[in-house]
């Protein structure tokens, strides 16, 4: 089986966007027996190097490993919030180092204004190679997410085309099976009993041998099992590329299932595809 993640910003239905969601998920990880969690820049009270430490350990005493950390950004902000990303990702690469962690994860940007997708394409390949450049030098990985909303990267074609021209030897990449062009979640508009489009499935297709992790999305609008993605499909996908890297589950509730209740669900329902 391999390595399942939380997420801890799952929890902030329960527990708020705030520190709190961090041990939360750190104790259901342990409780359930996953190897992980991965966290988000906003869940941090802050980068002095003593409290992170602290935090490491509190996590670590139980167990549990700490993956990425995710870089926040403003999807509906245009293209000139970068310069300030990339500042924040500066500090975030330098910060990490006193969690026992070696990798953040970064989005690209919506495309707002008078924004077209290849002007926003060329703001986001820039973005990520000077997070890239930095970051190399202080030994972190960064992964490239997809992410929709209206931004770019958000289809199969647009990562490949940004991984091909972006070079620098600590990129990878975290493929988000809920956040490609066709995904009903993603938008954020979907109502309870669409589907995904086939489209979110060929893009999978295409990335799936690049993803050196994949972020696992989960809905549960209705049901006791994720009915608005695919998984048995989406996993023999990941099965045929021999995918091996760690899955980081991420509930995003669109019903009146609770993370507490939801995240044991994803997890047996995954790990139960994996062994079939």
């Amino acid at each position: 089986m391999l390595p399942i993640h939380l997420q801890a910003l799952s929890l902030s239905d329960v527990y708020g966007t705030n520190e709190n969601c961090i041990h939360a998920a750190a104790e259901m990880a342990s409780d359930l027996g996953l190897a992980g969690i991965d966290i988000e820049d906003r869940l941090l009270k802050t980068y002095e190097p003593e409290y992170l430490e602290r935090l490491a350990d509190r996590i670590k005493s139980l167990g549990v490993n700490l993956g990425y950390c995710g870089l926040l950004v403003d999807f509906s902000a245009p293209v000139q919030s970068i310069t300030l990303e990339i500042a924040r990702a500066k500090k975030l690469s330098r910060a990490i180092k006193h969690l026992g962690m070696s990798s953040i994860r970064v989005p690209g940007n919506g495309v707002v204004g008078n924004q077209t997708v290849e002007s926003t394409f060329k703001s986001v390949r820039k973005k990520i190679q000077q997070i890239c450049q930095d970051a190399e030098q202080q030994s972190v990985t960064v992964y490239l997410h997809n992410h929709n909303h209206g931004s770019v990267p958000s289809t199969g074609d647009q990562v490949i085309r940004m991984l091909n021209k972006i070079t620098n030897r600590n990129l990878s990449y975290i493929l988000d099976t809920g956040q490609f062009q066709g995904s009903p979640g993603a938008s954020g508009k979907g109502c309870l009993d669409e589907i995904a489009r086939p489209e979110l499935y060929d893009s999978i297709a295409k990335c799936a041998d690049l993803a050196g992790m994949v972020r696992a999305k989960f809905y549960l609008s209705k049901s006791s099992y994720e009915n608005w993605l695919d998984y048995p499909r989406i996993i023999n996908i990941l099965k045929d590329v021999n995918f091996n890297g760690p899955l980081s589950i991420v509930y995003e509730p669109k019903g009146k299932i609770p993370s507490t209740e939801a995240v044991p669900i994803a997890v047996k329902y995954l790990t139960k595809l994996f062994e079939n």
